[in-house]
């Protein structure tokens, strides 16, 4: 089976990673497998050297990549033009978008192929009415959680499937985590937008700042790029806590960063299913998340983690400290974040986008 998968670009985001996982696992399968970005890297504001160390990986682990490089255009004719031309000449078996702004551009796309389209976050990019004509052009329709699966019947009339997303095999602890070291050191993964309310997690820094000495005040890693990257640690340097929270940039040794850690945080106004909560998870992290749509289905409170208010600093501050002070507590949760992340393999979910398929060009 010939598989194309469609991402706005390359680089170190949830969809992307979870795509770049997926290319290993297809190909490992016996399956072609052709992961193709709408625009370049640079060209929307993305690293050029993530998108050439996941170029890369795509290529070792036998996959095909190819950029159409439309940047920030918004011209619909070229980008249909383009991915008209792209299609007939790959002439796969399943077209799968992770992005909707690819859809309109497979409209009438020639030759059989069904296309899928998989959203990832539990809100939407787009006005809802552009699920009937969605609907013309997808045959059906992946939602990575529970949050999305309700989205998508509230407005589609194609099937659903649900298929969680999972992280690499790559991210993995041989042995739960005893206690937390006394680096403290804090992870958090994702791009620099307003969806991961970074501002929050500076505010949490401050609440920890004023409440404790320098010696036990931890350290924030933050790893992710965004046009707003210098914006937060400008805010960082006003709020005083610079010393406190670095802004990392796009990192490719996310697994590293993790090995490292002692907790992940999650600051997030809302989530899909975020792959970089999974591999905190795999690790053995113990997690502090907010209380939003997609670390629900992740995190359940006093078991793998702890769940406080969005938008309440205090409370999340309060949370990182019960864990990092609390060896027990952390130890159960580093168990049971290792135990939970592996209701989430990247086998089954490659498993599961296979059947898909298979059943949607065989129908």
């Amino acid at each position: 089976m010939h598989i194309v998968s469609i991402l706005t670009s390359l680089t170190s985001g949830g969809a992307e990673m979870l795509v770049v996982n997926l290319n290993k696992e297809y190909a490992a399968a016996g399956h072609h497998s052709t992961v193709v970005t709408l625009a370049d890297a640079h060209s929307v504001g993305n690293s050029a050297e993530m998108e050439s160390v996941l170029r890369q990986r795509i290529i070792d682990e036998g996959g095909e990549y190819i950029s159409l490089q439309l940047g920030t255009s918004r011209n619909p004719l070229n980008g249909w033009r383009k991915m008209r031309a792209l299609i007939r000449r790959l002439n796969p078996d399943i077209i799968h978008a992770h992005t909707a702004r690819a859809l309109l551009m497979l409209l009438a796309h020639p030759g059989n192929a069904p296309v899928v389209l998989t959203h990832h976050n539990s809100k939407l990019s787009f006005p809802t009415g552009m699920f009937k004509l969605f609907d013309r052009i997808a045959a059906a329709y992946v939602a990575i959680s529970k949050e999305t699966e309700v989205l998508f019947a509230q407005h589609v009339h194609r099937p659903i499937a649900y298929i969680p997303n999972a992280a690499s095999k790559s991210f993995s602890a041989s042995a739960p985590r005893a206690r937390a070291s006394d680096a403290r050191k804090i992870l958090s993964v994702g791009t620099i937008s307003e969806q991961k309310h970074y501002d929050l997690l500076v505010d949490v820094a401050l609440v920890l700042k004023n409440r404790l000495s320098p010696a036990a005040m931890p350290l924030f890693q933050i790893a992710g790029n965004g046009v707003d990257l210098e914006k937060m640690r400008i805010l960082a340097r006003e709020k005083g806590v610079a010393d406190h929270v670095h802004f990392l940039g796009e990192r490719s040794d996310i697994a590293d960063l993790m090995a490292t850690s002692d907790l992940y945080l999650n600051t997030s106004r809302y989530e899909g299913m975020p792959v970089a909560l999974l591999e905190a998870m795999a690790c053995g992290l113990p997690i502090v998340a907010t209380h939003v749509a997609g670390n629900t289905e992740l995190v359940t409170d006093g078991e793998n983690g702890l769940l406080r208010p969005l938008d309440d600093a205090d409370a999340l501050a309060d949370a990182i400290m019960h864990l990092l002070e609390n060896g027990e507590i952390y130890q159960q949760c580093s168990e049971a974040a290792i135990a939970r992340s592996k209701s989430f393999s990247i086998e089954n979910t490659c498993a599961n986008h296979l059947a898909l398929f298979q059943r949607l060009s065989t129908s």
